[in-house]
């Protein structure tokens, strides 16, 4: 298993703080981890909940990119762009 689906599942990820803190390629990642996870016969107790962490930030996101708002502070972009 993935260190961060890990550190989500064993508590160590703080799930406010902690995914604003993830790149939109860790919250994917993470979203789909879970996902799979839900998709078993009884899954483990609180992936359902982190799961809607996950999707919860990542629609966040979504709104506030289009308000043109950037990523969180303490956040960070998925891809950096450069004017170069």
């Amino acid at each position: 298993m993935n260190a961060l689906l890990t550190s989500c599942l064993e508590g160590e990820l703080d799930p406010v703080q902690g995914l604003a803190k993830l790149s939109v390629a860790e919250l994917n990642f993470l979203a789909d981890a879970l996902f799979r996870l839900l998709d078993v016969g009884k899954p483990e107790f609180g992936v359902k909940s982190w799961y809607d962490a996950v999707l919860d930030e990542l629609a966040a996101r979504g709104e506030r990119s289009g308000r043109g708002e950037g990523p969180t502070p303490g956040g960070r972009s998925a891809v950096e762009v450069s004017s170069d």
